[in-house]
């Protein structure tokens, strides 16, 4: 069953799950309001979405046009459905409410255009858009999708699968705890029980926890920040926490969050320009791009890369790719692999001419080289997957730093290994030894492994693999597998580390 879900999962990008979280939560209140079980009237449910869904539409059109950037079609989707999950819906004759719909939704979708610095976005759009209807107009959020009882199980299901997709249970774990401590710290004692019940059934604890919190564009993402951005928010959206008269709110909450986020976090997004692309190995290619600005980075960090394609599928048209070139280098490199029927998004890609542009940010990624030169690593990589080491390498070469290095690199054929010269310069160079496993191989060769990776041939070429720190980067089925292989063979989780690129197929 996990497999199937993972296997689900890495069809499609998380922007899209989010839209489909959103969406069946909204089409699960419309089904409960059927039944007499939902706090409002599907029809004026409907009408409110409806509207909410013209202006973001509208408003994002007139800003793309004025900026001249590409946007992210799934967001403006995304940002009206959260809205209208919020802010309850108008009714007959309720023009302030309408007013207090179209408010939100307009400055929720100007503030990504202009409240954004470096290109990056600073607040969420959804919480500042919310923020500002109740202090403009006096129509506050309600946050009724997450107070309703009824569609706590809707919650629970897709945010599950969101928090899954994305990884950052760790953010949402804190996020909950600390929520949780804020109320009962601030709670006689005999009411402990009532206050655990009324954050977990009756308050948005769980619905913006899985939908609002885990904002890949203005949340934290290195480990600690991430965990601490998500104990802040839940500290703060505690119902009890107040300054005099000053109640917090989930979305005042949020911008607070959003705010540490960005003090803690990258503070820029790049415009980057294609200069050429290579060949690196069969459907394998690199494209070297040249930088609005310096960029500077880890070995093994990535970026989100989004492009301006005209028609996108249900991976949409934002990606995340691991930096191939070394920090100091003055390109900045992608290595892409290309299967049969791509994507719409890696259509696009493949269609790029020199000078044509794609915007990147959130610099984030804790798959770098400890800090020790002495400790020792094992290396194990499969197809595209190699990207990371390949970045590792160079900044070694470039640095004529020596590590006591071994990767096992898996492929189907021999001519779709990437980045070959690379890793013959850093054999000679600096002793880094490369194991090639060739599934389709016929003969073996000095250092061609006809198969692929198993126990035995890490045993065989890593002798002292219980002594060394293992990367493993690929697809997600190839790192799982690997970690359960390496913790049978008594490797300790400690010495394991996987790349991960948060939420992105």
């Amino acid at each position: 069953m996990s497999n199937i879900v993972d296997h689900v999962l890495n069809r499609i990008t998380m922007y899209r799950l989010m839209l489909y979280y959103a969406a069946g939560l909204l089409i699960a209140a419309f089904g409960l309001g059927l039944l007499k079980l939902g706090p409002f009237d599907p029809l004026w449910l409907a009408i409110s979405t409806a509207l909410v869904t013209a202006v973001c539409w509208a408003t994002n059109r007139l800003f793309a046009a004025l900026f001249r950037v590409p946007v992210n079609a799934e967001s403006v989707y995304i940002t009206a459905l959260l809205i209208a999950l919020i802010m309850p819906p108008a009714g007959m004759g309720d023009l302030m409410s309408f007013a207090g719909l179209a408010m939100a939704s307009t400055v929720a979708i100007a503030s990504k255009f202009l409240l954004a610095i470096g290109r990056k976005h600073v607040f969420n759009p959804v919480a500042l858009g919310v923020f500002a209807a109740a202090l403009l107009l006096d129509q506050p959020a309600t946050w009724w999708a997450g107070g309703t009882p009824a569609m706590l199980p809707f919650t629970l299901a897709g945010g599950l699968l969101v928090g899954r997709k994305l990884q950052r249970f760790d953010m949402i774990g804190a996020y909950i705890l600390a929520n949780l401590a804020a109320s009962l710290a601030l709670s006689p004692p005999a009411m402990f029980g009532e206050a655990i019940k009324q954050s977990l059934l009756y308050s948005p604890l769980l619905f913006a926890g899985f939908a609002m919190l885990t904002d890949p564009l203005t949340s934290a993402h290195a480990k600690w920040p991430r965990i601490g951005y998500g104990a802040l928010v839940g500290a703060l959206s505690s119902p009890n926490i107040h300054f005099g008269g000053f109640y917090m709110t989930p979305e005042i909450a949020l911008l607070v969050g959003n705010a540490f986020a960005y003090a803690a976090g990258p503070k820029h997004r790049f415009k980057f320009t294609l200069l050429r692309i290579e060949e690196l190995a069969s459907g394998c290619f690199e494209y070297a791009f040249k930088p609005d600005r310096a960029l500077a980075f880890q070995p093994g960090q990535y970026l989100d890369w989004t492009l301006g394609a005209s028609a996108t599928d249900s991976r949409g048209n934002r990606r995340t790719f691991t930096i191939a070139s070394a920090p100091g280098d003055e390109e900045v490199r992608l290595g892409v692999k290309f299967y049969d029927r791509p994507s719409a998004f890696k259509r696009a890609l493949a269609a790029m001419a020199p000078g044509e542009a794609v915007y990147g940010g959130q610099l984030a990624g804790g798959f770098t080289l400890p800090n020790d030169p002495d400790e020792k690593l094992a290396f194990i990589a499969g197809g595209i997957g190699v990207t990371p080491f390949a970045s590792m390498i160079a900044d070694l070469l470039r640095r004529r730093e020596k590590r006591s290095i071994i990767l096992l690199y898996g492929n189907n054929r021999a001519d779709e290994i990437a980045y070959s010269d690379l890793l013959a310069r850093a054999e000679r160079e600096l002793g880094i030894r490369s194991i090639f496993a060739v599934a389709e191989a016929t003969e073996p060769g000095s250092n061609l492994h006809p198969g692929f990776i198993d126990e035995a041939l890490i045993q065989g070429e890593i002798p002292d693999f219980k002594e060394r720190t293992f990367y493993l980067s690929g697809p997600r089925a190839m790192v799982l597998r690997f970690q359960r292989a390496l913790k049978g063979l008594g490797v300790a989780s400690a010495r394991i580390k996987v790349d991960f690129f948060p939420g992105f197929a």
